[in-house]
């Protein structure tokens, strides 16, 4: 109906109310009239059988059969009379006419109340009347009960029945439908053709208007309407035909206006398209530029990556050698220029890769607490140097296992919270994860750094995320840095499809949050066993550090009270509500000295209960302090979870449930292999002494090639099990050699990996397209080396052998805890070196020990081998004949992988490290190196 006509709408609205009226009002009378029709038949059904009971009334008590089949005979004459039977009481019938009766004759029973009934069927009405000795009158029929109770004298003598046929009804009743529907629809028809007259005068001066309109529409602006009705029709048509003559004006005038409009703009084209070649043009040189630029900074890269490789890898080889205290001062001095210098070739790079859109994001599944304890710790000692309170929390919503790139969050988190140190002089930095929201595998974490520092103003907001810009140039001076960090981290954060912010106020700090997408991996998030039943006390001043410490605590299930001072802890454990097992103290490193603090440490060992103790510092003493004073566990806070939970499986006596984080000698590959023949290709002399040094140093064989040429040649001529080949060389690079190596028979499946100084965004996927098998970046480090060889020939290199080592000690010299002849002559008999050097080994000794005990309880052989080559290197130099005893035995048991003997040895190492300890404790063994050296030197001069 919405898209109606005028006329249809008229003639809806003139005929709906007539067809309502005729078709309800033709219902009601013709139902009437059937009903009428009906009643009808029904009186003559009574009235016919009240006159035939009578009637019959002699022939019945005579049992005269002839008058009474007459009588019924003469009955069928009658109109609508079907068929008239007669019975005598015992419903015997006695005489019939007519056809049989539609329904079964009434039985006895039903006749027993002796009483006129009337039956209606399908197609007939059937009356039945009882007939009486008497000549009775009957009363009207009209009533329920037609007859009263049976006098004494009445005797019933039969029945009379007489069917009545309804068709001539049923045809009455036809003919008045019939009637009645010519009546409605003549009605109707009137109606329709009076709509349609009077819709005609509507419509027709509307579809005048609506065509004139349409050609208005099409542009037709000189259309006119012509109509010859008045009223409202007319004063529209006018209106319409004034509009058109106004329309037609301006459209003249805009004409006027758009051909002059014309011409300016093509004159405007014109001088656009001369400009569009000239952009085009420039285009083309900034791609070249772009281009050229990129090509520079690789070559730059590789340029300055060749010679920081050799400085860098040979700074940390000579620091593996015999160097004074100065001498070792100035390698780690150049050691840290080199890698400072390299950070900022990286955020160049990294910035060229942005400016490039090449910034690769990978998805991988990995631990965010371990991601940010990584970050917090290294971190940690320039937050301690500047005496600054470095906390964490992670809100235990958030999902731990998720899949993102940990090395680039990694990079934005470690550049914010660096940032935080560096411009916050006194307070505190503290970084907070929580959960934004999650669903369909995905979450939405946010990162928050927020710092008590310098602040910064609105305008240096807004300068700050510009490429090598500070909030204010004498920051750059005073703290460094290249003003890059933010930018590059802005850009990781959005390729991360997150946003980075900033709230800060002067002299107030700052905050700095941003936000990522990542995935939620469904695997395991923490194997470490839980702890359930255990209770500790927690005491943690800081509300940050102790909601996190509280948070790990409920993550494995163990009952903690928190207390915020030392008071309360005191009253907690003098209360005796709760079977603590253990207790966790955070120290502070500025009070560590204190009596205070070390009568607080007293009264809780009267107590007996294990004692982890945390510390905001990272120095060695002063987690052995903590030890003095009565801890049995110390850990520098941030601390990781995992050492926490060692230390709390060592504190409450359940080392067998502790963390694993390998399997050892589970591994397919073992140090007792054949080493693999390795083939190391650069044409710098520097990097190559270097590369073939470090894999020598991991008991491989290496053969040095200067060229490509020379490379084919090696290849073709001796078994080579790997190549690591140097893509830029003069002649024949690394590609074109790769290539040729390739076709030669039997070297399609050679492990070639690419060592270059280039770094740009897709120099991997180059390199592997063209036949590489792996790619490694300058410069590259000695545990690269490493696992790059295991990766591809499966040889395991446990830990860098010394080049040239000296004989074992013999089994007397293993009787002398100390050796001071032994120690002078490594030291070249000088006697200061000699003390220096006996006292390093006496400081780094317990922390060393502390991580072999760990990596032992951590079944991680590795860095348990790690960790005895390093302390057995340092035993070679201070006369320890039984110390370096058992470390060599136990590092060559190590890497025989002779799983039996290691309980027997670690337990040797502690004993012998218990008894230096002790004997240097208990002896001034300065004066004794002092007292070998004036005994050598009066034994020189005798001679």
């Amino acid at each position: 109906m919405k898209n109606w006509t005028i006329q249809s709408r008229i003639l809806f609205l003139a005929l709906l109310p007539g067809v309502i009226v005729s078709v309800v009002l033709g219902i009601f009378f013709m139902a009437e009239r059937a009903r009428d029709l009906n009643d009808l038949l029904d009186q003559r059904a009574l009235a016919m059988a009240k006159q035939l009971a009578p009637t019959c009334e002699y022939g019945v008590m005579t049992g005269n059969v002839g008058i009474l089949q007459n009588i019924a005979n003469n009955m069928l004459e009658e109109k609508d009379v079907r068929s008239v039977s007669i019975y005598n009481q015992d419903v015997e019938i006695l005489a019939h006419a007519g056809p049989k009766m539609l329904t079964e004759r009434i039985g006895s029973a039903q006749l027993q109340a002796n009483q006129l009934q009337l039956l209606r069927t399908e197609g007939s009405v059937r009356v039945r009347a009882p007939i009486f000795a008497q000549n009775l009158v009957i009363p009207d029929q009209l009533s329920d009960q037609f007859y009263a109770e049976e006098s004494r004298q009445i005797k019933l003598l039969g029945w009379a029945e007489l069917e009545l046929s309804n068709s001539n009804t049923l045809l009455l009743r036809y003919q008045h439908i019939a009637s009645s529907l010519s009546v409605i629809l003549l009605a109707l028809l009137s109606c329709t053709f009076v709509a349609i007259r009077f819709s005609r005068q509507v419509s027709e001066p509307m579809g005048r208007i609506v065509k004139a309109i349409g050609e208005l529409e099409d542009g037709k602006l000189e259309s006119r309407i012509h109509i010859n009705s008045g009223g409202e029709f007319q004063q529209l048509a006018s209106g319409i035909n004034a509009m058109a003559s106004a329309l037609q004006r301006v459209n003249t005038e805009h004409q006027q206006n758009l051909e002059q409009a014309t011409q300016d703009l093509q004159e405007t084209l014109d001088e656009m398209e001369i400009r569009n070649r000239e952009l085009t043009i420039g285009r083309k040189e900034a791609l070249e530029a772009s281009r050229m630029k990129s090509e520079f900074l690789a070559n730059v890269s590789h340029e300055i990556r060749t010679p920081l490789n050799g400085i860098i890898g040979f700074s940390d080889l000579l620091l593996r050698t015999h160097v004074d205290e100065r001498q070792a001062d100035y390698l780690d001095t150049i050691r840290k220029s080199s890698g400072d210098l390299l950070n900022i070739i990286n955020d160049i790079l990294d910035l060229s890769k942005i400016d490039a859109g090449k910034l690769i994001i990978e998805h991988t599944s990995f631990n965010l607490r371990d991601v940010l304890e990584d970050v917090m710790t290294v971190l940690a000692p320039a937050a301690f140097q500047k005496e600054l309170e470095l906390s964490h929390l992670i809100y235990s919503d958030v999902p731990l296992q998720i899949e993102s790139d940990p090395l680039r969050l990694k990079q934005v988190l470690t550049n914010l919270v660096n940032n935080a140190i560096k411009f916050t002089e006194r307070g505190n930095v503290s970084v907070r994860v929580s959960l934004i929201s999650k669903g369909d595998n995905r979450a939405s974490i946010k990162f928050e750094i927020q710092d008590s520092g310098i602040g910064m103003s609105e305008e240096q907001i807004n300068k700050i995320f510009n490429a090598f810009t500070q909030a204010d140039a004498s920051t750059a001076r005073q703290f460094g840095g290249t003003g890059l960090g933010l930018i590059i981290s802005r850009a990781l954060v959005e390729a991360m499809h997150g946003e980075i912010l900033v709230s800060s106020h002067e002299g107030r700090g700052s905050t700095f949050s941003f936000h990522i997408q990542v995935g939620m991996h469904a695997g395991t998030v923490n194997n470490l066993p839980l702890l359930s039943g255990q209770h500790i006390a927690l005491l943690e001043p800081s509300l940050l550090n102790r909601m996190n410490t509280g948070a790990l605590l409920n993550q494995w299930q163990v009952e903690h009270h928190d207390c915020e001072n030392r008071q309360q802890l005191l009253e907690l454990l003098n209360s005796n509500e709760h079977e603590l097992q253990a207790l966790i103290v955070a120290v502070s490193r500025q009070h560590i000295n204190d009596p205070q603090q070390r009568l607080f440490m007293q009264q809780l060992a009267q107590y007996e209960l294990p004692l982890i103790a945390l510390i905001d510092s990272v120095s060695h003493e002063h987690l052995e302090q903590l030890k003095q004073q009565g801890a049995s566990s110390s850990l520098s806070q941030p601390f990781l979870h995992k050492r926490l939970y060692q230390a709390l499986c060592r504190a409450l006596g359940n080392e067998g449930t502790e963390f694993r984080d390998a399997q050892p000698g589970n591994s397919s590959h073992s140090s007792a292999q054949k080493p693999p023949c390795v083939l190391a290709v650069d044409d710098n002399s520097a990097n190559l002494k270097l590369v073939v040094t470090l894999l020598q140093e991991l008991g491989i064989h290496v053969t040095a090639a200067s060229s490509g040429r020379d490379a084919i040649d090696i290849v073709q001529q001796q078994t080579v099990d790997m190549v690591f080949m140097d893509i830029q060389m003069p002649g024949m690079n690394g590609l074109e050699a790769t290539e040729q190596i390739r076709t030669l028979p039997g070297r399609g499946t050679l492990p070639i990996i690419a060592l270059t100084a280039h770094a740009m965004a897709d120099e991997k996927e180059a390199l592997i397209k063209a036949g590489m098998n792996d790619y490694q970046t300058k410069p590259i480090s000695q545990e690269q080396l490493a696992a790059c060889v295991e990766r591809w020939t499966g040889y395991r290199s446990l830990s860098p052998a010394a080049a040239a080592e000296a004989s074992p000690p013999s089994k007397s010299q293993c009787e002398w805890v100390f050796d001071a002849a032994t120690a002078l002559r490594h030291a070249n008999h000088k006697v200061d070196l000699a003390q220096d050097m006996f006292r390093m080994l006496l400081d780094s000794l317990q922390q060393d020990m502390q991580h072999i005990v760990d990596a032992w309880e951590e079944e991680d052989m590795d860095d348990l081998l790690e960790r005895v080559h390093r302390v057995h290197g340092a035993t070679r130099y201070c006369g320890v004949p039984c110390l370096r005893s058992t470390l060599e035995t136990f590092e060559t048991a190590l890497k025989a992988n002779r799983q039996a003997e290691l309980p027997t040895l670690m337990r040797q190492l502690v004993e012998d490290v218990a008894n230096l300890q002790q004997w240097a404790q208990s002896n001034d063994w300065k004066t004794t190196l002092a007292e070998a050296a004036s005994k050598r030197s009066e034994q020189f001069t005798s001679a």
